[in-house]
Order: C-alpha cells, then structure tokens, then sequence
C-alpha cells in the first residue's frame, strides 16, 4: 500500500490535492491511502513520531512558521527514500529543491493532466525499487529476497550472513564478491571487504563509516573509501 501526505496550510488546496490524488489511485487500481496536513509542523511530529513512514509527500513550500522547504530539510534527514514533491505558486525555490533532492514541481494552479504525469513517474520509480529482488543460491536451493528488506550483508568465513530490516538473519554459503557481479542492486554499496549495505537505511555518512537507522555501524574501509562515498552522493542525488 502506498502512502501519501499532502500538506497545505490552504484548506481549499488541501482538500483539493487530497481528493485529487485518491482519484487518481482509483483509477489506475493502485491500493493506498491519502493523509492531509494543514501544517508542516503536523505532518513533521508524526515523522518524528515514527507513526508513519510515508512513500510520497506533497509539500507547499509557502506555509505559516514552518515553510515546505524547512520541513523537507527534516524529512530528508529521517528519510533518504521519501519521495518529495512540492506543491507552489513560484518556480523562485526551484534550485534550492535540489538540497532535498525533490522528485517534482508543481505550480498552482494544479492541473489533472500534470498531477497524473508526476505521479505515473513517481508510482513507477517507487514499484522498481520496492519489487527489486535478490538471489542468493545455496546448496543448490536459490532463495529471492527483497532489496528494500536487506539492512546488511556480512561476510564470515566462508558464508555470507544476510542481515534483514525485520531483524531476521540468514546465512548463505557464498562470497560478497560474487554478489556484487553482476547481479548487485544499486542501492546496495560495497564499503569493506566484509560488508554490504544497504542505501535506504543509511543514516549518517562519515570518512570511516556508516551508521544505520538502528544504530548499527558499518564499516568502510580504505580500499573501498572512494567508490563508496561516489555511490552513496550518486544513490543521495537520484532518490
């Protein structure tokens, strides 16, 4: 199930956007839910509340003592994967969209026509990640797992222990290295000899380190240092 915000201190504009994009989903048979905020202040507490992790937000950009702007820098640092789509009746905020590496514009007044078009490409863009699998091969049993639900992959000895988001962990009798060709998604990033991760829970980058939404941290190494700082900005840059 998709789930979408929309915020607008304009309750005219709200409700309009709101039903707009509940119509949308109906038509194309998608299963989701539309929840209205008339402040970014609102839609930021339940964020912070981890009272629901949204796949789509609509943001105005021009709003009371929180501005859209203000409120995607906060959701960006809580959410790499969130897509963010600002709601505006200036193109002035365009460039500084690029900080929070927003997926669309759309100017007031909305229109069906342009409100379909973002959404068909963003629906599209969040179906290929959330569909994207894995395969890992064992004993001659291959099991297809979730990109979006690998936290990490370790390497122990002679096994790969594949680390889930849900907590659950599985051991494969295979390398890294011949998980990352050819087969490797691209969210998933080589930063040690020993360690995969995954892009959608990275919390904080450093020189030596990731550390993920858990707390857990990874390691990056050396040898791995410069290619995975290139991934990580490309991955920051293309969400």
């Amino acid at each position: 199930m998709l789930i979408i915000a929309v915020c607008d201190d304009n309750h005219t504009d709200k409700t309009h956007m709101c039903n707009a994009v509940e119509t949308y989903l109906q038509t194309q048979c998608i299963d989701g839910k539309v929840f209205g905020f008339d402040s970014a202040e609102k839609l930021n507490s339940v964020l912070e509340g981890k009272r629901l992790k949204f796949d789509i937000v609509f943001l105005d950009i021009i709003m009371g003592d929180m501005d859209g702007m203000t409120c995607a820098k906060l959701i960006r640092k809580q959410d790499k994967q969130v897509k963010i789509i600002f709601l505006t009746s200036s193109t002035d905020y365009v460039y500084e969209g690029y900080e929070v590496n927003a997926t669309a514009y759309l100017v007031k007044p909305i229109t069906t026509n342009k409100l379909t078009a973002v959404l068909d490409k963003t629906c599209g863009q969040i179906e290929d990640v959330t569909k994207e699998r894995i395969a890992f091969t064992s004993g001659g049993v291959t099991q297809r797992i979730l990109i979006k639900d690998i936290l990490y992959l370790e390497s122990q000895k002679n096994k790969v222990i594949v680390v889930l988001a849900q907590g659950e962990r599985l051991a494969v009798y295979t390398t890294l290295d011949s998980l990352e060709q050819p087969q490797q998604s691209q969210l998933l990033i080589r930063s040690h000899k020993s360690y995969i991760v995954n892009f959608l829970y990275i919390e904080q980058y450093a020189s030596d380190k990731f550390v993920l939404r858990d707390g857990t941290v990874i390691p990056i190494s050396r040898i791995y240092k410069d290619k995975a700082r290139e991934c990580f900005f490309n991955l920051l840059h293309n969400q």
